[in-house]
């Protein structure tokens, strides 16, 4: 089912196909580690279809432009932790190749106005991002989002030494 939809990109509910592609890049759903068993895959996917009303998951695709449309990415939505009001998103695109061309921008933007629309209680949306990653920075600034500070050691790349990151956050109002 498609959830939204701009010139470049749609995002829709991820489908049974897509699964050995997205499920690599999916902590939702109370999840810590990224679902690589194909049984837990099936079974996570069975059970939820990647959505709930507190943390889902979308498949990123391409539209128009004459060429095939494709899947690229992942986007992600969970609660951003106890004390914050609101919710974090995740968002990757598969391929590097497909970095740089704007297709992660739009989604991000089109994820954040369905977010918004379908969680009226939520009044705030955050990011984190790790400070090496300035190619992400920047898509958050250019998608209305907020640079609010640092969160040491707070980052993914290596339990033993986890790296610094930006927070970002769009709010509603």
């Amino acid at each position: 089912m498609i959830l939204a939809e701009g010139q470049r990109v749609r995002l829709r509910n991820i489908g049974v196909r897509d699964l050995k592609a997205c499920a690599p890049h999916i902590y939702t759903l109370s999840i810590t580690e990224p679902l690589t068993e194909p049984k837990r895959i099936r079974e996570v996917y069975d059970r939820t279809g990647f959505w709930t009303q507190t943390s889902g998951a979308v498949a990123i695709e391409t539209v128009g432009n004459g060429e095939k449309e494709r899947l690229i990415g992942t986007q992600q939505f969970y609660g951003a932790g106890p004390g914050i009001h609101g919710l974090e998103i995740g968002y990757i695109l598969h391929d590097e190749a497909d970095r740089g061309k704007g297709y992660a921008s739009e989604a991000l933007k089109l994820f954040s106005d369905l977010l918004f629309a379908e969680h009226p209680e939520c009044h705030r949306l955050q990011l984190i991002i790790e400070t090496w990653n300035d190619a992400s920075a920047r898509l958050a600034e250019n998608c209305g989002y907020a640079s609010e500070g640092i969160l040491r050691k707070a980052g993914y790349s290596s339990a033993e030494d986890p790296s610094d990151c930006f927070v970002y956050s769009r709010v509603r109002d």
